[in-house]
């Protein structure tokens, strides 16, 4: 008979039928709430999930470990389906993902070797939150989610809350810019519920998250649409019109109604760096690009200085919006992040 610690491991170092599934439905400092069947269990990861060991460059059989790198801020995301094995007490320890579904929101990490963050899994759809003031609205940092949301498929909502006070008309042409591309665009306010039936059809049935620099009512949004959940709400600061991180973390609510589906809250972002696989493919993640694509002269055209390039031709005619084709050439010829300082410089 094997012993109890032979009965949880196999020869293979991955434990047998101890372990349970769940749904990671809030993840926040390390700590992850997963649902299963047999209810919420608090966990931690093993270890071996987080780290990536990296050898010197040697022929002796027996190599010291030169240093120990971290591949992702978190190997495990909200929405990823999971195996763990219970520890009593409900808690439990996170052994491996089981599957990650669908779609997730990945970007490189600003922090120089840092890895990937993916904040949420298992996503249908992204859902840009906005203010219409306080804090004032960039574009430069929705083209850059719009980017993201391109590079991995995901459809994406753009939702201007806080309408209540009024949107300016630089703002509106702006955003008519948006709809003339294809992105639908939301007018709410979760003070006065304009906007939020509108939003509720396009969150039902779907997976998606609520993504946005802080402050901008993406809680407070949450709160609108499912009073129940009572989740805390952050001030924007007086001074600096700057929000106020009340989301620390990732969290997955089911939603009401028969079509079900699920929305993630999101910690407000405070650097977005774009990864070089993204960079890449840049030209597409702007769908007014496509028509033009494969007309420039060189194959291998950037769009940005190059001869007889069709895409600037029509920046020049007013075919392509000349703001956007601006965050694009920025994106293409500065491949690092912005921060949350840099929103106001990048509008």
């Amino acid at each position: 008979m094997r012993s109890t610690s032979d009965a949880q491991t196999s020869h293979s170092g991955e434990t047998d039928g101890a372990q349970i599934e769940g749904l990671i439905v809030d993840g926040s400092r390390g700590q992850y709430r997963v649902e299963t069947a047999e209810g919420i269990v608090v966990c931690t990861i093993r270890g071996r999930l987080r780290k990536q060991l990296i050898y010197p460059v040697s022929t002796n059989a027996h190599r010291r470990v030169k240093s120990v790198k971290v591949g992702e801020k978190d190997p495990v995301a909200v929405g990823d389906r999971v195996r763990l094995l219970p520890t009593g007490g409900g808690a439990g320890v996170i052994e491996a993902v089981v599957a990650r579904a669908g779609g997730a929101f990945t970007r490189d990490d600003p922090d120089d070797g840092g890895g990937t963050l993916t904040t949420v899994a298992g996503l249908d759809q992204l859902v840009l939150v906005f203010a219409a003031r306080d804090p004032e609205p960039h574009p430069r940092l929705l083209d850059r989610l719009l980017v993201l949301a391109e590079a991995q498929e995901l459809v994406a909502v753009v939702c201007l809350n806080k309408v209540d006070l009024d949107v300016a008309p630089a703002l509106e042409a702006r955003l008519a810019v948006y709809r003339r591309v294809g992105y639908p665009i939301i007018l709410a306010s979760a003070t006065d519920g304009r906007g939020l039936d509108e939003l509720r059809a396009r969150l039902a049935g779907r997976v998606s998250a609520f993504v946005g620099a802080s402050g901008v009512g993406k809680t407070s949004l949450l709160n609108a649409l499912q009073p129940e959940l009572g989740q805390r709400v952050g001030a924007v600061g007086a001074s600096t019109h700057k929000g106020r991180h009340t989301t620390t973390g990732t969290r997955l609510f089911p939603l009401a109604g028969p079509a079900g589906g699920y929305i993630a809250d999101t910690a407000g972002i405070q650097a977005l760096a774009l990864g070089a696989g993204t960079r890449r493919q840049l030209d597409r993640c702007f769908r007014e690009f496509q028509p033009f694509l494969g007309a420039c002269r060189l194959t291998d055209c950037t769009h940005v200085h190059e001869p007889d390039c069709a895409v600037r031709a029509a920046v020049r005619a007013g075919e392509i919006d000349a703001a956007r084709y601006d965050s694009y050439h920025r994106l293409a010829t500065d491949g690092s992040a912005a921060s949350a300082e840099d929103w106001g410089d990048i509008v």
